[in-house]
């Protein structure tokens, strides 16, 4: 999935959604003592302090499109006090049982699981074909899907496999992507980009 419509700010987001913590060849790293430093912002959410806010925002800094910035802002500051972890009690339940036995360092398949999980019916259609290390998207059929099942499953294969369904533009248009399925799209994303840290922390945060 790639969230910009121009080729030079595709190579941020490929360095968005690729290995965790992993500095590419030729790039360096500020040192001091002894150990490389990370942005104050990622040790936050690393160790459960940062605000939703700062996920998501760190999430998509690359992200220059106009439209999504503007939808993104006006959603982080309406959901400033109660941001939207999972769509309802049923979505965390079903998540939490698929991800039991998975390798949580597999943030693709977190993130992609994240979102299969939130409509119950794109879930039954989907759960068989979720294996240990793997989902096989191609072996899924979406009968009786309605639209806001169909672009999760989209989101969800385009994050776990980095397919092209969905782009930024998709993202910004509010009669394509309803409120509630942008603001999972957007959890989606931070755990393809921070793991399940993404989730909890602003749990632990908001609880505080």
């Amino acid at each position: 999935m790639y969230f910009s419509d121009n080729s030079s700010d595709r190579y941020y987001e490929r360095m968005m959604v690729g290995v965790p913590n992993f500095k590419p060849r030729g790039h360096g790293v500020v040192i001091v003592g002894s150990r490389p430093t990370e942005p104050l912002v990622i040790l936050r959410i690393q160790d459960g302090t940062a605000t939703h806010r700062e996920i998501l925002t760190e999430t998509t800094k690359a992200i220059n499109h106009r439209r999504f910035r503007h939808r993104l802002n006006k959603y982080l500051k309406e959901s400033e006090m109660n941001p939207m972890r999972y769509k309802n009690e049923k979505h965390q339940s079903e998540f939490e049982d698929a991800i039991r036995k998975k390798d949580k360092k597999d943030y693709a398949m977190m993130a992609a699981l994240y979102l299969l999980t939130a409509d119950l019916h794109l879930w039954n259609l989907s759960k068989r074909h979720v294996g240990k290390i793997s989902i096989n998207f191609a072996d899924i059929r979406l009968k009786n899907i309605h639209a806001n099942g169909y672009a999760l499953f989209c989101c969800a294969k385009d994050l776990c496999l980095g397919t092209k369904h969905l782009n930024v533009a998709d993202l910004a248009d509010t009669d394509l992507i309803p409120p509630k399925l942008f603001e999972l799209i957007c959890n989606a994303m931070a755990i393809r980009r921070f793991g399940l840290g993404a989730i909890k922390t602003t749990e632990r945060t908001n609880n505080q």
